[in-house]
């Protein structure tokens, strides 16, 4: 199942004296154009409802503000295997949601297979270079979940690592195969850059795949919510679904705010295999 939901949204207030760069009208029709906006990227993101035998899925997005620089898709290229992606854009508005729509608009064009996490970050790297402004980029991580199998195989753009929850052992690992952000690296540099990996799940094993509004969320005391909050609501969640784990993430990082703005993007996937 899929959550999002749209961020704290700020109220424009008309500036006073004479001379108004915008007038009143041009603010109300440039919160028109964000909310258009705002339904396209909505448009990209993935069904609510993904099936895959055996698993368990769900994913959220909540943007900080109309527009996000965050993005996530779920690939169902085959019928035991789906491609995981959750990426985040450098900068923040509308420049951010326009790189966002930009590469997640390659990730779903790309002509590499879709079994093949390392091929397709090449391809997206490739196809951003010379078409983005000079010092942005994209963080991602793109994964294969096989159904089959029973493993999910990762590579990593500069992102945050996948965080696997191992219901056997109860413990959680972080793998962060190496990998530079999308839009940087020249192709040549980029191929001997990112690798791939494989992670095995065991019956009741979950992973999550998460942007930085997760663990960067920030406290009244400039505290961030951290990846530790996150492992141990693994843990105490490790029998529940996934869109249940998913609510929880959402209201503990709300709590751990104590009311302050939300100031990034929060997007995540997750999924488990079912006992």
């Amino acid at each position: 199942m899929g959550l999002f939901s749209r961020g704290p949204q700020k109220r424009l207030v008309e500036p006073e004296g004479p001379d108004l760069p915008l007038r009143k009208a041009d603010l109300e029709a440039l919160l028109e154009d964000m909310a258009a906006g705002a339904k396209y990227q909505q448009a990209l993101f993935p069904p609510a409802s993904v099936p895959l035998p055996g698993y368990d899925l769900a994913w959220m997005c909540r943007p900080a503000r109309m527009l996000s620089g965050d993005f996530c898709d779920l690939f169902h290229f085959e019928p035991f295997r789906l491609g995981l992606l959750v990426a985040d854009a450098s900068g923040k508005s509308i420049p951010a949601s326009l790189l966002a729509v930009m590469c997640h608009l390659l990730f779903r064009t790309r002509p590499e297979p879709m079994a093949n996490p390392a091929l397709v970050l090449r391809h997206v790297n490739r196809q951003l270079l010379g078409n983005i402004k000079r010092g942005t980029f994209i963080s991602a991580v793109y994964g294969v979940l096989d159904a089959e199998r029973h493993t999910v195989t990762i590579a990593n753009a500069g992102h945050l690592p996948v965080v696997v929850w191992h219901a056997r052992e109860k413990v959680a690992t972080s793998h962060r195969p190496r990998g530079s952000v999308l839009g940087v690296l020249p192709p040549a540099a980029y191929e001997r850059e990112v690798i791939e990996e494989t992670i095995a799940l065991a019956p009741g094993d979950r992973f999550v795949l998460l942007t930085d509004g997760v663990n960067e969320a920030m406290a009244p005391g400039q505290r961030e919510f951290g990846m530790e909050h996150l492992r141990k609501r693994l843990k105490s969640d490790s029998d529940g679904g996934s869109i249940h784990f998913l609510r929880s993430i959402l209201q503990e990082i709300e709590i751990h705010r104590g009311g302050g703005d939300q100031s990034d993007d929060i997007t995540v996937v997750t999924g488990r295999r079912l006992p």
